[in-house]
């Protein structure tokens, strides 16, 4: 079993709890919240399912990077925190972890990102061992709005 955690638990987080409890060589290691709210709160309640999974959700980073896992599913916002969630990032894959995200759109493009946010990434790779897939979804404009507007403007076929 993957020892799986899962950082985050707006819309990708929650799909990603689900993911995680699905796959049958994932092990739902930890889930980590920011809102003071969630702590506490089990795993399963927080991705809308209907059963408990026996995972109560952290704000303790730091404990939940310690036991070493293996992947991280970090679905926090970068958005709005990009700075901190690029630090989140580079923690985890400081601590050995496979990260995958799709929060740190800069790194999408791993060659063209810029120097000042891959070094970094780069350095934790070397340091701890871990990884880094950016991928995703970019939910509310470019994957979904701005295709029906540049579609809508283009003249139709002759």
């Amino acid at each position: 079993m993957i020892s799986t955690v899962v950082w985050g638990t707006g819309n990708v987080g929650r799909a990603a709890i689900r993911a995680v409890d699905a796959h049958p060589a994932l092990e739902l290691a930890a889930v980590v919240v920011h809102d003071p709210a969630k702590v506490g709160r089990d795993a399963g309640e927080l991705a809308g399912l209907d059963r408990g999974l026996g995972v109560a959700a952290t704000d303790d980073v730091e404990a939940v990077l310690a036991a070493r896992p293996r992947a991280v599913v970090y679905a926090a916002s970068g958005d709005i925190r990009p700075d901190e969630a690029m630090a989140d990032v580079i923690r985890a894959i400081g601590a050995g972890a496979v990260v995958v995200t799709p929060s740190l759109y800069a790194l999408y493009d791993k060659v063209g990102a810029p120097p000042e946010l891959r070094d970094p990434v780069l350095a934790a790779v070397a340091a701890g061992g871990g990884s880094l897939f950016v991928s995703g979804v970019d939910p509310g404009w470019a994957n979904d709005v701005l295709p029906l507007l540049v579609s809508g403007s283009a003249p139709p076929w002759t």
